[in-house]
Parts: structure tokens; sequence; C-alpha cells
């Protein structure tokens, strides 16, 4: 396992990637819309990923509360050339992941959670 913070979450990051090849990229993002850490391919930008994915969950937690469904776990965006799937890691981070069609939608969502979790440990 890789030595610093940084390197263990990077590491988890390129698991995640490998484990689901249908995700294109995955981004640690804090909850000031930052990109802490991140596993891409090279056409993706992890800073508008970051600034996106936050504006997508800052929104999703005003209509949560409306509704009073409780706290935002994770969110699922289906785009007609890809998805965008979100998972809460902590209060102060948020997993963002980018993914193509020819994912297995159930397997990467697993995938992702557990990622996320992983995550929580490590931050």
């Amino acid at each position: 396992m890789a030595d610093s913070r940084e390197e263990q979450i990077v590491e988890i990051l390129r698991e995640l990637r490998a484990d689901c090849p249908g995700v294109q990229a995955a981004v640690l993002i804090s909850s000031d819309a930052m990109p802490l850490a991140s596993d891409m391919a090279e056409a993706v930008d992890e800073e508008v990923i970051s600034a996106t994915a936050s504006a997508l969950i800052s929104a999703s937690e005003r209509v949560a509360r409306e509704l009073a469904r409780g706290e935002v776990e994770q969110l699922f965006l289906r785009g007609g050339s890809g998805d965008l799937v979100l998972a809460r890691v902590n209060e102060n981070a948020s997993l963002a992941c980018v993914v193509n069609h020819q994912a297995k939608m159930g397997m990467t969502l697993l995938e992702v959670n557990r990622c996320a979790r992983k995550l929580s440990v490590v931050i």
C-alpha cells in the first residue's frame, strides 16, 4: 500500500478504475468544490468535474431538505453520452465518477460505494 495519505487516495481511485473499466474518471472533491485527488483519462478535466459535481450536490441537498428526504448519499445522472455518479465520502468530501454507457451500472454503483467507504477511512 502507498505511504502518504495522498498516495493512498490515488491508489484507491486507480483500483476503482481498474475494477470498473467503464469509469473514465474518478475525482475526490472537497465540500468547497476543490479537486483533492483524481485518476482519469487524459481527455477529462478534474476542475470541471469538481465544479459541476459540487453544484449538483448543492442543488440536490436543497431538494432533499425541502422534501424531508434526509442526507444525500448518492446521485446518479444519466446523459446521452454517459453518466455521472456521485457518492458521499464524509461531510467534507464526495466522490465523482464519469462513467460511459458500456459500464454495467449495478456493479459500477457497488464499486463506487465501496471506494467511497475506503476513502472515508483514509481521509
